[in-house]
């Protein structure tokens, strides 16, 4: 038989090329005579290969390990064609590669199955027992002739055995190598490093990932290197080696570092030892690299520590930095400043131009502190805009100093993006030992002198007095106290007459609240109107107002008086609620009072802390029929451009300026400026705390349009009020 394309596949992977077979068959001394001697045999014996088949078969299944390979009637089957055909091939005569192939692919067949080489070497010798007696017969009558042809048959069978056996060799090789390469595979994809050293401390080989991890070149570049010259990690590296060597005791988590240009890295390394088939002693190093855990484990910490937008100390780390400062202090004796600092209107930063302008804004602030402190300072960010100093070794004038410098270095100007930013700060200083001993007292000292600060018109400092102590205690307890007074009908509207000054008609009334305590006693809304805006009372606080107010009027006006303006004093944290058009809204409706009746009033210094938000808010209740009127003006810094765009029924005048008017030049001045800018604009005008016969001719003959004050009647109860105006009754 001639070769087949794709023929000889096995022959090529285990190198029995033509000339392997010829050297066997020489060997075997298989010649063309044997051939002819098996072709001759085998026209006699054809007729016999199924019988020797089944008679192979019912030996086979004599053995009980065999039995699971044969499977079941089907199978048994097709195994005794197969073995049928095996019998006609082995005298066929034909011996070429394609029987070479065939028989090869046999043996691999067999060798998959699980039959060993017993069996096979066994089925063998049952091939020559079954054929002895069948050419005994055959040749009986020619010796010569039978031994020649059981020779042929014998080096047949031979040449068979070899070529299975082979296979099996093959497959037994092929398992190693793929055991080889799969170990080699593992370790090729181990995440850890690996580096097999010798016992001269020497690297017979690395994988991959070490050389990853090490920043190495080819492995083959690295065998017979010192591991120690290869890796270059601080510590001895060398000294852990060689005790593992020596001592044979597994070196576990042995922690290394590696320090360059380009930075540092950590790693965590196992050494063990193993010995060879040949008693060789070898070390196996394993490394991890756990550079980004301990890069994580330093931010956990940092992040523990520091403020994350800013990168200043947060509260925990100042806490540490003031303890030991004030430890210090204590032992020199030395004084110790604490400044709280807190940016003032920070929040319509972030309000009207977002977060992250904020955020830069608050970044820009944060580095002018560093750059205007000590090394041995330490500036901490606490809160949104809240900023703690701590100053060793300093005293009150040295605080002085310092808090003078940070008012202008804060307020000069930022470029944020495409914004010009201008903001300023209220500082707060407590000193030790004078003010406290410890952190939470300076802090709270800072905290309460800041606060001072602001009340005092912001963009200043305040040191801490005992006085403020008195004054936050006062303040805490208001606190309190408010939160329960509407629940416990505390509070009360009081309402003085506003008057025409064009007839003295009675046109309106201003709602003033009032709060009478029965442990406090008459309580003045200068002093609790603040608390509640601090602590976010304001809200409730007025609506409850807003809405007394509106029911008042409606029933006075029910009750026959004639229809009049209500005014209502908004506060700052009012104005800028989001749903104060909404509320206002639904207040008129739930009375049924038209909306033209109600006059809200807001001062001069909240209209201009956010002057675009005001001009929303004011237009939004404009076109819902609200009035709205500017109060305390002339003592704010309204820009006349703005007053031009805020939709303002009204102007307040200041009676700060109207107490003067019959003496003082400038104040005259003053009130006669803005009565006529205000006509000019076509806005109204009422002048307030009028009380003498002489300021009230001045303002009507300037042209004010309204006025209000004692003089012609103080703040009044809803009933005297309503009497007042009925003219029942003479205040």
């Amino acid at each position: 038989m001639n070769d087949q394309p794709g023929s000889g596949i096995l022959q090529k992977e285990m190198g029995i090329d033509s000339a392997e077979v010829a050297v066997r068959k020489a060997f075997l001394e298989f010649t063309g005579t044997d051939v002819a001697l098996l072709k001759e045999l085998h026209e006699r014996v054809e007729g016999n290969r199924d019988a020797f088949s089944e008679v192979f078969y019912n030996h086979l299944q004599r053995f009980p390990e065999i039995v699971p390979l044969i499977g079941d009637a089907e199978k048994l089957e097709r195994l005794k064609r197969t073995q049928s055909a095996y019998f006609g091939q082995l005298t066929e005569g034909e011996y070429g590669q394609d029987y070479v192939e065939h028989r090869l692919r046999v043996g691999m067949v067999h060798q998959r199955v699980g039959l060993s080489p017993k069996w096979y070497i066994g089925a063998y010798r049952k091939y020559l027992g079954e054929f002895m007696p069948i050419i005994f017969h055959l040749l009986a009558g020619d010796a010569t002739k039978y031994f020649a042809t059981y020779n042929a048959l014998l080096k047949i069978i031979f040449f068979d055995m070899e070529l299975a056996l082979d296979t099996y060799f093959h497959a037994e090789r092929q398992a190693i190598v793929r055991a080889e390469r799969y170990a080699e595979q593992i370790i090729a994809d181990m995440p850890a490093g690996l580096v097999v050293v010798d016992s001269l401390l020497n690297v017979r080989s690395a994988n991959q990932a070490l050389l990853d991890m090490f920043d190495l070149g080819a492995a083959e570049a690295c065998v017979g290197l010192s591991v120690s010259d290869l890796l270059r990690v601080n510590g001895d590296l060398t000294g852990e080696l060689q005790q593992v060597l020596e001592h044979g005791e597994t070196r576990a988590g042995l922690a290394l570092e590696q320090h360059d240009v380009q930075g540092s890295r950590y790693y965590l390394a196992n050494i063990s030892r193993a010995q060879t088939e040949d008693g060789q002693m070898l070390l196996l190093f394993m490394a991890q690299d756990i550079t980004a855990y301990k890069q994580a484990e330093a931010r956990i910490q940092w992040l523990a520590h520091f403020d994350v937008l800013t990168g200043l100390p947060n509260r925990a780390l100042l806490a540490d930095r003031i303890k030991f400062a004030l430890s210090m202090s204590q032992r020199s004796h030395a004084q110790l400043a604490v400044m709280f600092l807190d940016l003032d209107h920070f929040k319509n930063i972030n309000d009207t131009l977002g977060h992250h302008i904020g955020d830069e804004l608050l970044k820009e602030v944060a580095k002018r502190l560093q750059s205007a402190v000590r090394e041995q300072d330490t500036v901490s960010r606490q809160g949104e805009d809240e900023f703690i100093l701590v100053l060793p070794d300093t005293d009150i004038d040295g605080a002085a100093r310092l808090a003078e410098k940070l008012l202008g270095l804060i307020a000069q100007r930022y470029q944020i993006e495409q914004h010009e930013l201008v903001i300023t700060p209220s500082i707060g200083i407590a000193m030790y030992p004078g003010d406290g001993e410890d952190f939470e007292a300076l802090f709270k000292c800072s905290d309460i002198a800041m606060f001072r600060a602001k009340d005092a018109g912001r963009n200043n400092y305040r040191f801490f007095t005992q006085e403020m102590q008195t004054h936050s205690v006062r303040a805490l307890q208001l606190e309190n106290a408010l939160r329960r007074a509407l629940e416990r009908d505390q509070l009360r509207l009081y309402y003085q007459p506003q008057v025409s000054l064009r007839d003295g008609h009675i046109i309106g009334a201003e709602a003033l609240l009032r709060w009478q305590h029965p442990e406090l006693g008459a309580v003045s809304p200068a002093e609790f109107i603040p608390v509640a805006e601090a602590s976010g009372q304001i809200v409730q606080i007025g609506e409850w107002v807003l809405r007394s107010a509106v029911h008042q009027l409606k029933r006075w006006m029910d009750g026959g008086l004639e229809p009049m303006i209500i005014a209502v004093n908004l506060s700052a944290v009012q104005f800028r609620h989001a749903n104060l058009p909404e509320l206002v809204t639904a207040l008129l409706d739930e009375v049924k009072l038209p909306p033209q009746y109600l006059e809200l009033e807001l001062t001069e210094g909240v209209a201009m802390g956010d002057p675009i938000g005001a001009i929303t808010v004011m237009n939004n209740l404009h076109e819902r029929g609200i009035r709205m009127s500017i109060d305390d003006f002339g003592t704010g810094y309204s820009s006349l451009s703005y007053l031009k765009k805020f939709k303002v029924y009204k102007l307040k005048i200041d009676q700060s300026f109207v107490s003067n008017i019959a003496e003082d030049p400038e104040d005259k001045a003053i009130v006669s400026a803005v009565i006529s800018m205000a006509g000019s604009l076509g806005i109204q005008t009422i002048a307030e705390g009028v009380e003498t016969a002489g300021q009230l001719a001045f303002l009507r003959n300037q042209g004010c349009n309204e006025a209000q004050g004692y003089y012609f009647s103080k703040p009044l109860p809803a009933d005297q009020f309503e009497a007042f105006v009925r003219g029942k009754i003479k205040v």
